[in-house]
């Protein structure tokens, strides 16, 4: 039977939690705080949830106790707790307008936890879709380590470039995978427009940092072809002819790339993956994004 209220006490080390942190995060930084077990502090609150681990982000079978068994062992109130957890802020008030649509499991850099949380390794986060880096300390975030940006300036340029569309558009996040996708597959059955030195020069200096060899080839890739990443991006999502039939936005949307590279385009007709993943149906999945 879970402990109640009453019978629970303020653990001896106190802990806050970082800004949209997901309450298994939270929950493992107060028992690492604390020496206690993460898992004995989460069945305090509910149920254990599956694969519990600080990627853990749900309420699923809270009580209405709960929150206050939470603020309990933190030694702090519910309603401070929400304003930095974000599943409990959407348990507290359910029926509340949800403004993390386009959010994802993410961290802060090393720089950043260290500050906020000396004692812990990591601290994981609901972040921005479109946020790929720290802009303070200059670190790419989206790979199990840190990968210092100093000398890759234009990831950093297209980070602040996508820093700007992402303010005026919904759907950055859908665009982003849309781009990712189509450049990963240029690259499996080749590319249509040569892009390759740009791409080789970044991995060369990626590869400088010994950091960079704790990270997958996905996540490297990732890195090295971000700039091309934003620049298709922010194409599907205002596309360079208002036209719905696909040939005739294919044709104004490669030339169009071919303007932003200087460089030639080798149109590859239906084939190509720009035609079939977006320019075959831009009309059905983009006709809402804003202008």
């Amino acid at each position: 039977m879970p402990t109640q209220p009453e019978q629970l006490r303020p653990l001896p080390i106190s802990l806050g939690p970082v800004h949209n942190e997901t309450l298994g995060s939270y929950l493992h930084r107060l028992a690492v705080a604390n020496n206690r077990p993460a898992s004995v502090l989460a069945r305090l609150l509910g149920p254990l949830p599956p694969e519990f681990s600080p990627l853990s982000n749900t309420t699923a079978g809270w009580t209405p106790h709960s929150p206050d068994r939470l603020a309990t062992l933190s030694g702090r109130p519910p309603a401070r707790l929400a304003r930095a957890l974000p599943a409990l802020a959407d348990f507290l008030n359910p029926n509340g307008p949800d403004l993390r649509p386009d959010r994802l499991i993410g961290r802060p850099c090393g720089c950043c936890t260290a500050r906020r949380s000396p004692t812990a390794s990591v601290v994981i986060t609901l972040s921005p879709a479109h946020q790929h880096l720290c802009p303070r300390h200059q670190l790419w975030t989206r790979s199990t380590h840190d990968i210092p940006l100093t000398h890759l300036p234009e990831v950093i340029q297209a980070q602040h470039r996508l820093d700007q569309i992402a303010r005026r558009q919904r759907q950055v996040r859908q665009a982003l995978d849309l781009a990712r996708t189509i450049i990963e597959e240029w690259s499996a059955s080749g590319m249509p427009i040569d892009l390759g030195k740009e791409w080789t020069d970044r991995l060369d200096r990626v590869e400088a940092h010994s950091a960079s060899k704790k990270i997958s080839a996905e996540d490297r890739r990732h890195l090295v072809t971000f700039p091309e990443i934003v620049v298709l991006a922010k194409l599907i999502l205002n596309p360079p002819t208002a036209t719905i039939d696909p040939k005739e936005l294919y044709l104004a949307t490669t030339a169009e790339l071919s303007r932003r590279f200087a460089r030639i385009y080798t149109a590859l007709g239906t084939q190509d993956p720009l035609y079939r993943r977006f320019c075959l149906h831009h009309e059905r999945d983009f006709r809402e994004a804003p202008g």
